[in-house]
Order: C-alpha cells, then sequence, then structure tokens
C-alpha cells in the first residue's frame, strides 16, 4: 500500500488494496485507528509483501527475508562456499539466469509498465527489488503504484531465482531435514520437494488486457495428471535423487541435484558454465518418445508412419512459455537416393495483436500419444533409412528476430538424433 494514502480518509479514486490495507483504512475512517498507527502497519504490511492487487498471487513479491544467524548473508555465492555442488549446479541452471535471460529482457522492454508483474517471478523476494507495486490505479496493470525498498539487495537481485527464494524463511534455513549441525538454524521443510514451491511462479494464467496475458499452466496440467494422483512431484524429475554430503564433513545421505533440468536449452551461448557439459551427467530424458513404425509406398507416394508419445513428462509437452515448441524433423532416404526431409512441429501458435488469441494447440498430454503420417514425393523403393532428429525450441526465428536475438542467444537444441532402416 503506497503510504501517501494512508492519511487520507478514503483511497484515492481507482486504486487497489490489499484486504488487509483496505481493513486498516476503514478502521480509521471511523476512528478505531489513529492514522500514525495506521500508517505503521500498512506499513509494515507492505514490506511483507501482504499485499493483494488484482486477485493473484504471482502479483506480489515474496517477504522480505532477514538474514538467518550464523550468515554473512542470503546470496547464493554465500551458500556455495559449504553446499559447494550444489551451488556450482544452480549456476547452470535457467534459474540463476532468469533476470539476464535476452529473450526475458527484450519481453519486458516491449511494455516497461509492467515489468512488476514478470519481475515477481523472476527476482521473486522483496530483497531482490529497487522498488515493487503495492496497489494499481483505475484496475489497470499499466498504472501500478509502487513503493521504494530501503532494504534492496542489488547483488542478490542479479542472482534472480536463488538458493533465498526457496530455502530461507522466517530466520531459518528450509531443508529436507531438520537434525543438521549447520551453523545456522534449520528447518525441516514438508512441502519443500512438493509442487508448492514451483507452482507460484509455474502456474500463472490471466487476462490483463487484450495484448496481455499469462498463459503458464504447468501447474494445473500436472494436478490433471496421472503423475499427481501417484504423489510424483515435480522435484521426481527436475531435481534428480543423489547421495552425497550437502557441505564438506556432512552426513552422505539424500540430496537432489539443482540443475533443475528442463528443455536444456542454454540461457548463455556457450552450452556450459565452469567446465560443466549442459546435460551433466545424462540427467536429462526428452519427455516425448519417438517411434518409427514403417515406411511404405502408396499411390505415387512414400509414407512414413510415426508414433509420438508424451512418455515422460507430467505436464503438457511443451510447457510453460507459448512460444516454445518442439520440431521432429524426419529424412527418407531409398537406396543411396535422399527423398527429402519433412518437420512436425509440435506447439501452441497464437496471433498476439491486435488482440491474443490461441489459434492451434497440437501439444500431447501426459502419457497421451498419436500416429503421424508423413507423406514424401514418389514410389520409392527400400532398403530405407529413416533418420530423426527432436529439436527443443524456445522462440521462433521470425520472433527472435524481431527482439534482435538473431545470432545472439540460443533458440534451440536437438535432443535427440536416431536413424532407422527398413528393407
Amino acid at each position: 500500500m503506497h503510504l501517501a494514502h494512508c492519511c487520507s480518509p478514503r483511497p484515492a479514486v481507482g486504486c487497489r488494496f490489499s484486504p488487509k490495507a483496505a481493513i486498516l483504512v476503514e478502521m480509521m475512517r471511523y476512528g478505531r485507528l489513529i492514522p500514525a498507527t495506521a500508517v505503521l502497519f500498512a506499513a509494515a504490511a507492505a514490506l511483507l509483501g501482504e499485499v493483494n492487487i488484482l486477485g493473484h498471487w504471482w502479483e506480489n513479491p515474496e517477504p522480505y527475508q532477514e538474514t538467518p544467524k550464523g550468515l554473512v548473508s542470503i546470496r547464493a555465492k554465500d551458500c556455495g562456499v559449504c553446499h559447494q555442488a550444489i551451488y556450482r549446479e544452480w549456476q547452470l541452471s535457467t534459474h540463476a539466469h532468469a533476470l539476464s535471460d535476452m529473450q526475458f529482457q527484450a519481453e519486458m522492454h516491449k511494455d516497461p509498465s509492467t515489468q512488476w508483474i514478470c519481475l515477481n517471478c523472476h527476482t521473486p523476494l522483496i530483497n531482490q527489488r529497487a522498488e515493487y507495486a503495492v496497489a494499481v490505479k483505475n484496475d489497470s496493470v499499466r498504472e501500478p503504484v509502487m513503493e521504494t525498498n530501503p532494504r534492496y539487495d542489488a547483488k542478490l537481485e542479479q542472482e534472480a531465482v536463488t538458493c533465498a527464494v526457496c530455502h530461507v524463511r522466517d530466520g531459518y534455513i528450509l531443508g529436507p531435514y531438520g537434525d543438521s549441525n549447520a551453523p545456522h538454524p534449520v528447518r525441516k521443510s514438508e512441502s519443500l520437494l512438493t509442487e508448492k514451491v514451483c507452482t507460484k511462479c509455474h502456474q500463472a494464467t490471466a487476462s490483463y488486457s487484450t495484448t496481455l496475458i499469462c498463459t503458464f499452466d504447468t501447474g494445473q496440467e500436472w494436478r490433471e495428471s496421472p503423475y499427481s494422483k501417484q504423489g510424483r512431484y515435480c522435484s521426481h524429475c527436475h531435481m534428480p535423487e543423489v547421495d552425497r554430503a550437502i557441505a564438506p564433513g556432512g552426513p552422505v545421505r539424500k540430496s537432489r541435484r539443482h540443475y533443475f533440468v528442463g528443455s536444456m536449452i542454454p540461457k548463455e551461448v556457450l552450452g556450459s558454465l565452469n567446465g560443466l557439459p549442459l546435460n551433466p551427467r545424462g540427467l536429462y530424458r526428452s519427455g516425448l518418445s519417438v517411434e518409427v513404425e514403417g515406411v511404405a509406398p502408396a499411390g505415387g507416394e512414400t509414407e512414413v508412419r510415426l508414433r509420438l508419445k508424451n512418455a515422460y513428462a507430467g505436464h503438457l509437452l511443451p510447457t510453460g512459455d507459448p512460444e516454445r515448441f518442439i520440431l521432429v524433423e524426419v529424412t527418407l532416404t531409398a537406396g543411396e537416393v535422399e527423398l527429402g526431409a519433412q518437420t512436425l512441429r509440435i506447439g501452441q501458435k497464437w496471433e498476439w495483436w491486435p488482440k491474443a488469441k490461441k489459434l492451434a494447440d497440437n501439444r500431447l498430454a501426459p502419457l497421451a500419444e498419436r500416429t503421424e503420417t508423413l507423406r514424401f514425393s514418389g514410389a520409392a523403393h527400400g532398403p530405407f533409412k529413416v533418420a530423426v532428429r527432436v529439436i527443443n525450441a524456445r522462440i521462433s526465428e521470425e520472433a527472435a528476430a524481431y527482439h534482435g536475438l538473431s545470432g545472439k542467444y540460443p533458440t534451440r537444441v536437438v535432443v535427440q538424433s536416431f536413424a532407422r532402416r527398413f528393407e
């Protein structure tokens, strides 16, 4: 809540405040709180992030977190002094690059007035924000009322989705165990490995205007999948288990990798960081299964039948950003003659202007499968060779060019490559 409005008998016209702040204003109106007290309470609510602007949780940053006793800061670099392997894994993750990501920066600069919404997921803690929205005027996301943050940490901001976003609360370090001999207070968190931590950002669906929408529905896709009923959470795939000591001298026990493996498209031009490979230890497995069922002449053409299945992802494939898609490239050779190449596209198609509208969506739900038939000109005779490449793409070449990213930014990566022969 913007403090300038607390001394007025009622909020400025067109502003939306949190329920707590609204109650404080009403109590002040009827003499049940003196204005100075209301100001203090409202200021505390704003600093703690207890604001509800337009009814969606992602419109609010995570509350300010104090540095737990025994630590010099809650920055990832300082966490990495002890948690060395976890820190190196996190450095390679897309979480660590969520703010510096060139596509994200390009998207934000298209509409600067709405950046405050996006930053709530890309720099989630109030600690990371020089200022943050506490209200909007005229019910418009493009008219935010901003609050200056006196406890802003610029270095922590650059770490984007950093350790503290998930692991620091109320002066404690949250973890899967509560019996640590760490030099800082530790509290066991039952929900840390469930979907609750992830869906704070990976479940955001809203229509703010005809051209500004949020379509991140991964959490709901998972809830509707068989995996949610089996108690298999995001962490089962995206944070593979490993037995290790999480700090030097600590006991060896079950831990989790912190690469947060996903599409495997790097956020930087180089495919590695500090000598770590892009797909460390082979942890990544494409969610898409592609099987070549057969090749046969058909009416003057040659057909290749493919069976596609979302065999391993607990959400639609692909999920998240509607710009993402998967390409299945198929090249057919008969004897020594290449008959050509065809490409299947799996993903959403949107029209963004003058009104955002989904035009098509052929993504695969968890465990869903379908057969695709590709037709090549000419009735050829075997033996046949069918070469397949599966490519994960984050953005089309046209959109990359529009954002000035062509040649500067990795937009796709080959995640599968194989060939089958048919006599």
